[in-house]
């Protein structure tokens, strides 16, 4: 009885044994590169090195020695692992694989930081409102790009994002941030200034494209709604899109340019704006559709978490209503914006990148789909709407 329980014991702790020296051997030689200004050395940073999977842990760290460099042994080599550098309190990271050898190499780069707006502007600004029927569902999408020269990153401990608290907001909003190079979104909670009229977050905006995405919930009840909004940046021009289109809206400065009648959409631009104006928005009336009031009834999230390769969560935004309305929104300032002859190289990056994060997406779908954490019919439709939205990215790829 007693050999039965031994034996399975001794096979086990050998083949632990066996397999740790394997798991164990991966070295990694790095370097920091500040592409700032290369005569500053970025010595002293503290470098993670990050296992990739079910979730982040830090299996190693070093310090940067006197010209940038480290060096990083006895770490597992059966997967991806992430590196990351905290320098001047932002993260920057770089990926590496071992692929059958021990030994991998990484360049890191890593920037000045600065608390000046100059070089920085915030565009393709899109405010989404459906109403569901006691409720209006809203989502704000801002991206800055961050064109600095020599190339900085923006960090302010007084906010690199800041966006006005609604009157009557339910909750506290749910934003995700996507930096430069970033294929999915990370959850960001967004903290509240001291006086209670705004939130802002400190993720910081290093040199490229970051996208904000604030997503909140308002009454309705009376169906009837006045927004009020502050703006924190100067814009030339933003989007408002309504589900359903019946529902009035009535502002200063708002004009109708997009009525998408199949998906129940009506688009409305706006601006210029300047930092510090204030703007108020009057919604009524509009009829919920079903499947927005079945959503409502059964208190259905419109963001759902879903793990992504760096073990944060990303955000899968549902049902198909909402995502809708972000693809109609997109395409119309992308619509409302081709007639402008500058910034054209701009938008055919942006068209680009977003066909590479459809791609990565539908693939996710799938992955997601053949674990089992979605549902055949959730699948299908969420599927479906990328696919729509990549055809429509490629088809205006096509008119460049």
């Amino acid at each position: 009885m007693n050999s039965r329980r031994i034996f399975p014991a001794v096979a086990c702790l050998f083949a632990c044994l066996s397999a740790a020296p394997a798991q164990g051997q991966g070295v990694i030689e790095g370097k920091l590169v500040n592409q700032t200004d290369p005569k500053i050395v970025p010595s002293g940073v503290e470098i993670d090195v990050i296992q990739l999977g079910a979730g982040m842990s830090v299996v190693k760290s070093a310090v940067s020695d006197a010209r940038g460099q480290f060096r990083i042994e006895g770490l597992p080599t059966g997967g991806p692992l992430l590196v990351r550098a905290n320098y001047q309190s932002v993260n920057y990271h770089g990926r590496v694989a071992f692929s059958g050898d021990t030994r991998a190499s990484v360049e890191i780069t890593v920037f000045e930081t600065t608390t000046s707006w100059k070089g920085i502007r915030a565009e393709r600004v899109l405010l989404g409102f459906q109403n569901d029927g006691e409720h209006l569902r809203a989502l704000e999408t801002y991206t800055f790009v961050n064109q600095t020269e020599p190339k900085r990153t923006f960090m302010s401990l007084e906010g690199t994002f800041r966006f006005s608290k609604p009157e009557g907001i339910a909750e506290v909003p749910q934003m995700t941030a996507t930096g430069p190079g970033a294929a999915m979104p990370l959850r960001q909670s967004p903290l509240e200034s001291a006086d209670g009229k705004s939130y802002y977050s400190l993720y910081p905006l290093r040199p490229g494209n970051t996208k904000f995405e604030v997503e909140y919930t308002l009454p309705y009840h009376e169906r009837s709604y006045t927004f009020r909004k502050k703006f924190f940046q100067d814009l030339e021009s933003f989007q408002v899109g309504v589900s359903p289109r019946d529902m009035s809206v009535s502002g200063a400065g708002l004009a109708k340019v997009h009525d998408e009648e199949k998906k129940n959409i009506a688009v409305y631009s706006g601006g210029p704006a300047k930092a510090g104006a204030e703007i108020a928005w009057t919604f009524s009336g509009g009829t919920p559709s079903a499947a927005s009031r079945s959503g409502a009834a059964a208190g259905e999230s419109k963001i759902k978490p879903m793990p992504n390769d760096v073990g944060q969560n990303a955000l899968l935004i549902g049902p198909l209503l909402l995502m809708a309305l972000v693809v109609v929104l997109w395409y119309a300032h992308n619509t409302v914006m081709a007639g402008a002859p500058k910034g054209q190289d701009s938008r055919t990056r942006e068209l680009k990148a977003r066909r590479d994060t459809l791609v990565e997406f539908i693939a996710r779908l799938d992955e997601e789909h053949e674990k089992g954490a979605l549902a055949r019919g959730d699948y299908q439709r969420r599927r479906e709407a990328a696919k729509r939205q990549l055809r429509r990215v490629s088809m205006l790829l096509g008119k460049k």
